[in-house]
């Protein structure tokens, strides 16, 4: 007797392929798109159109933190 079925093989094989997706974009380093958000954000900052606040809470948000 088979539990669960297609159905079930499904939902396992998916949630692992999330699991695999999560475990590689935390082991690639930041790439170039990561830098190019920084240095914007730096810019923002340097120009006065971001608080040291709201850099910092942004540079989180980049970073994934």
């Amino acid at each position: 007797m088979m539990l669960g079925g297609v159905g079930f093989q499904v939902g396992l094989d998916e949630a692992r392929r999330k699991q695999l997706a999560a475990q590689r974009q935390a082991a690639a380093p930041p790439g170039p798109d990561v830098v190019t958000q920084l240095k914007e954000l730096k810019a923002l900052l340097d120009d006065g159109l971001l608080s040291e606040e709201e850099f910092r809470s942004a540079k989180r948000k980049v970073l994934g933190g």
